[in-house]
Formats: structure tokens, sequence, C-alpha cells
């Protein structure tokens, strides 16, 4: 098995790897994929849609590492998947890389303008610049990245592609490795990000490490077209200067992108395009902390671009005749369940999902209702729970973010409801199909708390923890919800 290096561009990349992220969570199988290197490429790096996946990124990997330390990767369940950083790999040449999440800018805090040294131009070049750039681009802080304009960032990150992280990347590529590409293309920095990672990936002047495996690893990318649009300012705001980005041009600027990469992209296997009609605006918000968006569904299905790309044999990837793919959902509606997904993703997405919310939903409101039963008391909870640090707080941080998550997807116009959030009978959680109560349930084939509290007994059964650390614990718990929750949704559910 090889590895996989994400690169996440911009915004729009961040918010597509927190949905990669909650998929591992619940147990999503990467094919043949024996670590996750993501890297995140924004110069914004109080970016809040950064900030919060940077945060989700360890959060995960401490889980995994507190689950499975020593034991190697683990072929299913909730948090398998392993990850890392960049400077994790242990690959020569690593001294001085930020062991982080972030691809390293430096600290960039000053105009485009000063950054291209405007003022110590010729009269000559100051014409040109002005040409190519409006007042408001020479202007615009870059520490809150590109703000839609590929043009600036272009030239900003042209000048960075030989930066340590780029060389150490480089340096570590291995044959049997996969990369993957994720941005926009009708923003700032992922439309300029994107196309300059892959040329950098492929040129063998380049001057990057490893030209010959460079050229031969197989390469994807996943291009988020127009699915959302922005608040646009009145004209006092606009009189007053208000920073925004003007989502008015977003189909001006993917024309242009799509025209740019028909002539121009080469090096990758695949592409994989998902766009849709835009809903109600969200906040202008251009950068910092407060370009916090909300999950949408296109991401968490443009996620699922990864696996598809890691189960293309080898064999079957053309770089001179590239695949194009596109997702399509059964029917134009704007409320999409599981009944939307083809047979094969009701197996390998909806009932991963389904298993973590049933986890979530009895961690969080019901495990405490029984302290005598043999899952609570052998396990020693009462000792390590509710914890305020440690892995214990991750897995409670962790499962409340997947809800908060869920919960956001079902926001949009055009939004997801596979999972019913605010309902507390476990037979009628899942959307598509309810568990029929009446007879049936009398018989024993209903779910409910008591039910999962018999199946989490029976998964510790015959065994107990004596004075447990926290990684025990955390152990114990997830391995019996990971046994409860697969006769949950086999056997009472019944989901196929």
């Amino acid at each position: 098995m090889g590895r996989l290096f994400i690169f996440a561009v911009g915004g729009t990349g961040a918010r597509v790897l927190r949905s990669l992220t909650m998929l591992l969570a619940s147990g999503l199988k990467l094919p043949d994929c024996e670590l996750v290197v993501p890297v995140l490429v924004d110069p914004d790096t109080q970016n809040g849609d950064v900030t919060r996946t940077v945060d989700l990124l360890k959060r995960y990997a401490r889980l995994h590492q507190a689950l499975h330390a020593g034991g190697g990767s683990k072929a299913e369940g909730f948090f398998a998947q392993p990850l890392a950083t960049l400077a994790q790999l242990n690959t020569a040449g690593a001294e001085g890389l930020r062991d982080s999440f972030v691809y390293d800018f430096g600290g960039i805090s000053q105009s485009f303008k000063d950054y291209v040294h405007y003022n110590e131009a010729s009269v000559e070049t100051q014409g040109l610049l002005d040409l190519l750039f409006t007042p408001d681009s020479m202007s615009a802080s870059l520490d809150v990245g590109f703000r839609g304009s590929p043009n600036v960032g272009s030239v900003v990150l042209n000048s960075l592609m030989q930066a340590k992280e780029m060389r150490y990347f480089a340096q570590s590529l291995n044959a049997d490795d996969r990369v993957f590409f994720i941005s926009s293309i009708f923003g700032g920095t992922g439309a300029a990000g994107f196309p300059l990672l892959v040329r950098n990936l492929r040129d063998p002047d380049s001057g990057l490490p490893q030209p010959q495996v460079r050229a031969s690893v197989p390469a994807g990318a996943l291009v988020l077209l127009p699915y959302f649009k922005l608040q646009q300012p009145g004209a006092q705001e606009k009189a007053a200067g208000q920073d925004f980005i003007d989502s008015n041009s977003f189909i001006t600027k993917t024309k242009t992108a799509l025209s740019y990469y028909a002539d121009h992209l080469q090096g990758l296997e695949a592409l994989y395009y998902l766009g849709d009609q835009a809903g109600q605006p969200l906040p202008n918000n251009p950068g910092r902390a407060a370009q916090r968006n909300q999950a949408h569904l296109l991401e968490m299905l443009g996620a699922l671009a990864i696996p598809h790309f890691l189960a293309q044999p080898a064999g079957q990837l053309d770089r001179q005749n590239p695949a194009h793919h596109e997702f399509g959902l059964k029917d134009d509606a704007t409320t999409v369940d599981f009944s939307q997904f083809s047979p094969v993703m009701r197996q390998e997405v909806a009932k991963p999902l389904i298993r973590l919310h049933y986890f979530a939903r009895y961690f969080q409101n019901h495990l405490n209702e029984d302290r005598s039963a043999a899952f609570f008391a052998d396990g020693k909870l009462g000792s390590h729970l509710p914890a305020s640090s440690g892995v214990l707080a991750d897995l409670n941080d962790m499962l409340t973010e997947f809800e908060q998550w869920l919960g956001e997807l079902g926001q949009n116009e055009r939004h997801f409801a596979g999972l019913r959030l605010g309902e507390t009978d476990f037979n009628k959680m899942v959307t598509d199909k309810e568990i029929k109560s009446g007879f049936i349930s009398f018989m024993g084939n209903s779910l409910s708390e008591k039910v999962l509290r018999v199946e989490l007994n029976n998964a510790v059964a015959k065994t107990r923890l004596d004075n447990p650390d926290a990684p025990q614990v955390l152990r114990w718990i997830v391995g019996a919800f990971d046994k409860a929750t697969n006769v949950a949704v086999d056997a009472k559910l019944q989901y196929n």
C-alpha cells in the first residue's frame, strides 16, 4: 500500500478536508492507503475554515494514535485511517520543518503592492502592474489570502513553490504513493494554487528532488465549481471601503479557469468536478477568523472523490487521456437523504455515518443511565468520565463536532437530511429506513438505548479493566461501540 498526499488549497479545500475527516472518523475506508498526509495551503493562517480543520485533524490524529499505537493500521472501524503531517514522515531533511498540517507561508503580512515592490519599480513596470491589477488588488493585505483574485495568488504562490515544504514533500515521495489536490475554481487561493502545485509536481526542471518519481506518481484533483454566493454590500458600505468578495464574478472566473485548464493543465490522471446552483447568500467574510462557513453537502460529496480515485487501478490511469468525473444524485431534490445514493455508496458511506451517529447519540445522552452495566462498570468509566482533557475529552469533542457538522449539512438550500438529528428514538433516526415498532418491537427487533446497552455489554463480555489509563478506556469504549453499532445497523436496522 502507498500513501496519499492531499493538498487542500484555500478555504474550500479546508472545508472538503473537514468533511473527509468526519467520514474517516465514521470508518470510511480508503482503498490501499497506508497513510494520509494532508497539507492545507492558505496564506491566511487565521482563516476560520483552516483553523477549524487543523484542530479537527489534530484531534483525529490523537484519537487514532491512542487507539492503534504500536498496532499498525486497522482495516476498519472508527478512527481507523492513519494521518500524519509532513514532518512526521521522518524523511531525511526534515530539520527546520514545522510539525503542522499547514503549509508555512512565513507570515506574509504586507500588501500586494509592497510584495511586488511597486514603489521601487520603473515607471514602465508600474504601468504594467496598473494594467494587470486593480487598485483594490494592489492594496489588499496578503495575510487574508487572495480574496477571490487568482491573478494575485498566482504571483505570490509561484514564488513560494520552492519552499521547504515542497522540497520535503518531493523528497518523501515513493513510486507507489498518490497525490490529490482539492480547490475551488472561482476563488483566489484555490484557483491560483492548484495549477501551480500540479506544474511543480510534474516539471522536471522545477529544481525539486526526485524528478523521475514526481513524473510517475499518479495524481488526481477535485475542482469545486461555484456552489454558493455571498452577500454583497450596499453602496454605503462600498463607499466606506468595506472589504468584500464580489461573488457576481464567480461564473466569469470559472469560465476563464476552465478554458485555461482545457489548454494548459496537464499532469493529472483524473479530475473530479462538482458544482451546484447557489442558494441563499452567505455572509461576506473575505478572510481571517470570520471566514468560517457552514459545512455544505457538496463538500461531503467532494470528499468522496478521494476513495474513488484511490480505488482506480494504476494500470487504468492514463495521463494522456485523463478521466473526468462528475457526481449525480438520483433525483434533483433539495432535500437529500441516503436513498439518493447508489447501492455501493449506501454500504460504504451511509452505514458508517449511521453507526457514528448512533455512537454519538448514546455516548452523549445515555452513557450514565446505568452505571452498574458491565460496559460501564467493568471499563471503570466512572473514574474517567467526564474528562476535561486528554484523549477521552478528544472523543467527546469529536462526537460533538460530528453532530454539529451533520447539522450544518442540513442548513443549506440543497441540504443533507439522511439522519434526524433531533430524534430521540433510535428506531427513527435514519430518514430512509425506520425500524417498525409494534409487535415486531415486542419480538426484540427494535432499537433503543436499552438494546444498545445490551449490545455494549455483549461486546465486553467476560472482560474487565484493572486500573486503566485514559487510552485503555478509550480503546474499551470505541471497541465496544464498534461492535454494538454494527449489530444495530445490520441486525436491527437491516440497512442495505
